[in-house]
């Protein structure tokens, strides 16, 4: 069994999608025997969580935390793995100078580097554009700093050219597999309307992007079919149901969310759903994990077909792809009006979940690399 050092920018409780990623990648580790220390500037003060020993950093990939990693290090020999998103390791996102020393490091140790997301965008901005090509260097450094390089999705293929072949890692889901037919049944007693309602949902945080393509497809939605309710999944949910009701005051009593819930209550909210509609401006890929959870419960998916979304979910039928809102309300139609159909592609999600994008396969791919 060996030990692992994993770097993350976040981890619960203050934490994002890629806290929670790195929470399930150490409990895994863990359960497999394997000593696990996490470094993250969030968490409050060093403590053990059952197996899994938790490092405070004390500015943020800095000069101090620098020190204190390489002593560690020095001390506990084993796998540096940073879970890399540039705007995690602070420095207003251009912390080079991090990246420059961790690339020397790994003349020392066993370096290696996931990468959720590639570097920030051009743009109008000079700051943003500044940043961009911050990014650009930063990236080159670990591509080169890490023994073993993973990317999110393969798309990232597209914009990092790894001096190695890197491994895919998909980003599985971080709510877990719901079991609980009674919880999911009472989910979808909250929109019952007039007898049995036909339940189509959207799981999320509702950023900008995304909050646009879901104010185009629910009114196209719920327009073109009188018997359904959408449900609005997650945090931010109560917020962004409150804007749609306003704005489509003769939809509102067919709008309806759940606010902040517990992980296994959004697991029953989901299962209580017939649909569940995740588009995405620049199209699905493995590293979304709000389409993940969708997928794990066993739910009839409906997403976005775009620029950075890989051949697997064509390849596999995981999921429904469509390019645009009207073609997402035809795709949601058909599949309420098909059981069959449904359930076909509920297990179709469900499988290809588990054979490949689950944690279990992650971990089995660290540990083979």
């Amino acid at each position: 069994m060996r030990t692992w050092h994993l770097l993350t920018g976040e981890y619960p409780p203050l934490s994002g999608g890629v806290g929670d990623y790195t929470r399930m990648l150490a409990g895994e580790l863990a359960r497999r025997g394997h000593s696990v220390h996490v470094w993250c500037p969030s968490v409050a003060s060093n403590a053990a969580q059952g197996p899994i020993h938790l490092h405070a950093l004390p500015d943020r990939f800095r000069a101090r935390s620098r020190e204190v990693l390489q002593s560690a290090w020095d001390a506990l020999p084993g796998i540096v793995l940073l879970q890399y998103v540039p705007n995690a390791l602070g420095a207003g996102g251009m912390n080079l100078r991090f990246c420059r020393w961790l690339r020397a490091a790994a003349g020392h140790h066993d370096v290696r580097v996931m990468f959720h997301e590639p570097y920030f965008y051009f743009s109008w901005s000079p700051t943003g554009n500044l940043r961009a090509v911050a990014q650009r260097l930063m990236a080159a450094e670990l591509l080169h700093a890490g023994r073993t390089i993973y990317f999110s999705t393969d798309t990232w293929r597209r914009y990092l050219k790894a001096p190695t072949p890197p491994i895919v890692l998909p980003v599985p889901s971080t709510i877990p597999r719901s079991c609980d037919s009674e919880a999911a049944a009472r989910r979808r007693t909250h929109v019952a309307i007039n007898g049995e309602p036909e339940v189509v949902g959207h799981f999320g945080t509702y950023g900008d992007h995304i909050a646009r393509e879901l104010e185009s497809v629910v009114p196209l939605l719920l327009g073109a079919r009188s018997s359904a309710q959408f449900v609005f999944i997650g945090r931010g949910s109560d917020r962004f149901a409150a804007a749609m009701r306003a704005r489509h005051g003769t939809l509102s009593a067919r709008i309806h969310d759940t606010g902040v819930l517990s992980s296994m209550d959004v697991a029953a909210a989901i299962r209580a759903c017939d649909v569940m509609v995740q588009p995405y401006p620049d199209g699905i890929t493995t590293r979304r994990t709000s389409a993940m959870a969708s997928l794990t419960n066993g739910v009839a998916t409906i997403s976005t077909a775009g620029a950075l979304t890989e051949a697997v979910w064509s390849e596999t039928g995981a999921v429904a792809l469509a390019r645009d809102g009207r073609a997402i309300t035809e795709k949601v139609v058909a599949l309420l009006e098909s059981a069959s159909e449904r359930a076909a592609l509920a297990a179709a999600g469900r499988r290809v979940y588990d054979e490949r994008f689950a944690i279990e396969k992650s971990v089995d791919a660290l540990l083979g690399s």
